[in-house]
């Protein structure tokens, strides 16, 4: 600490300083103040408290303290009055034009304790002013790299945009909750007809969250552009993304896939909100929900890539947002919900700015995460022409037939449709086929492990937490798994007639096939193998329900199931 002692009386000034030698690193004395100023522009380290006396010849401490105001107006100095002057005015002037005053005779314990307490607000305001300092440079910093990354941004959002030709059908919007968006909803056309969607939530706000939608958005392209099934798409998003993101974040994302007739729709979904299928009279047909992890999560030997195929009619309707929708608060904290949003989307009128208006007005105050909603209208066209015959799918020349098998050790270990799909991968190198096959495989894997091996009812499911609660079973039963449990899985490729035969078999539990055939028993295995029968040219059970044997014609029509 720094003391600077300004009184015409020697003693005065020797008293003082014998007072604060134990607390001051420095002393100044000075007899008069005349030549104060003078001798502070030459210090190198300003005086941190100047006592001050009142009554002095020449210059008195009342003009010595309006000088040394005037000439460092940036910096605080406390200026303590050394006073005999006990009137009112004189009280009032020494706080108007210093900080505090002390009474002579000077006591010890008072000088030092108001010394000791003007230091502690001096080191405070230096403090103070320094982080001021920092948190200026560091915003000016900030100003400037976030307008480097909005310029890349904008241009990076300008080349997305030239990439997609004009889509009938489709309608969105996208607020960011601060200058950059965690949102993202892109859009691209198929090759031979028809177009891939994507809407997306990154983890977090701002810039962090935008830039993890640089690969989702690279990937998307680059793979749409070459035509790829959707089941390639997402798991080269998934891979990019493992890559790319650190521990924590992620991408929440329903990716669909709308074939060139404008009707038929695949669909992949991970973490976010459920989405809906309206009716052309607006009321709720179905729910999607979203049942796989978010991008980025999984590593390739974990994704799942089982997709959701759909048909839908004339004026139907696909909505689908992100959380910002539902989790948006008002002013006491309570959420917009699914309940509201389920009777704006049944008002039957512009969907997008209806609820977007609602969703504002509920909060007053704005919301605080970034808010997208995403409405397709079928049917959906991008201005192809819908009639050009598809390319026939990549598909090898040579006959192929060869068995899988997967004994216990392998059925604990592995995600077992991961390896079937790169297998197959090897005589159907990519397109729809591949994705319609693996959709089919998927329902007969989940049947035959889960009811067969495992012996699970799927009836769990249909308490309020039976998916999460049926998983945690199958997980559980699984590790148990009786050693001798074996899944075998054998395939027939004709080529010359455009056939692929899969047999799967196990050694689990079968179930009366006869039955299920009849109409009040279908719900046994519900919808999955409804779809499996309609996407393949024959579907039948034998060995008491063991095996099942499925036919498909890559030149035969595939029936998806309508949204109803």
């Amino acid at each position: 600490m720094r003391v600077m002692i300004v009184d015409d009386h020697e003693t005065n000034r020797e008293l003082c300083r014998y007072m604060l030698v134990n607390i001051a690193d420095t002393i100044d004395t000075f007899e008069d103040g005349e030549h104060v100023v003078a001798a502070m522009k030459e210090m190198s380290v300003l005086p941190d408290v100047i006592l001050l006396d009142v009554m002095m010849p020449i210059k008195d401490g009342f003009q010595t303290a309006a000088e040394i105001r005037n000439t460092f107006p940036n910096h605080h100095i406390p200026i303590i009055f050394l006073t005999v002057l006990d009137d009112h005015d004189s009280f009032e002037r020494s706080l108007a034009l210093g900080d505090d005053f002390i009474l002579k005779p000077v006591e010890r314990s008072v000088l030092v304790a108001k010394v000791q307490a003007h230091h502690r607000i001096v080191k405070m305001h230096k403090e103070v002013i320094h982080q001021r300092d920092e948190l200026q440079h560091f915003h000016e910093h900030v100003k400037y790299d976030y307008a480097i990354a909005e310029s890349i941004f904008t241009n990076l959002m300008d080349e997305m945009s030239s990439q997609v030709n004009h889509i009938y059908g489709l309608n969105y919007i996208s607020t960011p909750s601060t200058i950059f968006n965690g949102d993202l909803i892109v859009v691209a056309n198929r090759p031979h007809g028809g177009v891939y969607v994507m809407i997306a939530d990154a983890t977090g706000h701002g810039l962090p969250a935008a830039i993890s939608a640089i690969p989702a958005s690279r990937a998307f392209f680059s793979m749409a552009a070459k035509g790829m099934s959707l089941g390639e798409i997402v798991t080269e998003i998934n891979n990019s993304l493992v890559k790319f993101l650190p521990l924590g974040m992620m991408l929440a994302a329903s990716v669909f896939e709308v074939r060139a007739n404008g009707f038929e729709v695949s669909w992949w979904g991970g973490g976010l909100p459920d989405a809906y299928i309206l009716g052309a009279d607006g009321q709720i047909v179905r729910k999607l929900e979203s049942n796989h992890m978010p991008l980025g999560v999984l590593k390739e030997h974990e994704f799942e890539t089982n997709l959701v195929h759909l048909k839908l009619e004339p004026n139907q309707q696909i909505i689908s947002y992100t959380d910002g929708i539902t989790e948006a608060a008002n002013i006491e904290g309570e959420q917009f919900g699914t309940e509201r949003l389920e009777q704006v989307l049944q008002e039957n009128k512009n969907i997008i700015s209806n609820l977007y208006d609602k969703v504002q007005k509920f909060t007053a105050k704005g919301t605080e995460d970034d808010l997208s909603i995403l409405a397709m209208n079928f049917p959906i066209s991008n201005g192809h022409d819908a009639s050009k015959p598809l390319e026939p799918a990549l598909r090898r020349a040579l006959p192929i037939q060869s068995t899988l098998s997967f004994p216990n050790q392998v059925l604990k270990d592995s995600v077992v449709m991961n390896e079937v799909r790169q297998f197959l991968m090897g005589i159907i190198p990519g397109g729809a086929d591949l994705d319609l096959i693996c959709s089919v495989l998927s329902e007969l894997f989940a049947n035959a492990i889960e009811h067969g091996l495992l012996r699970l009812d799927s009836k769990i499911k249909d308490d309020p937490d039976g998916f999460f609660n049926f998983y945690l079973i199958r997980e559980q039963k699984l590790s148990e798994l009786e050693e001798d449990a074996l899944l075998e899985f054998r395939i027939d490729f004709v080529p010359n007639q455009n056939l692929l035969t899969m047999e799967l078999e196990h050694n689990g539990e079968g179930f009366d096939y006869e039955k299920y055939h009849s109409a009040d028993s279908q719900a046994t295995y519900g919808r999955g193998i409804i779809l499996a029968k309609e996407l393949c040219e024959s579907l039948q059970y034998s060995k008491e329900g063991k095996c099942v044997t499925v036919v498909y014609n890559f030149d035969g029509e595939h029936h998806f199931p309508s949204s109803m």
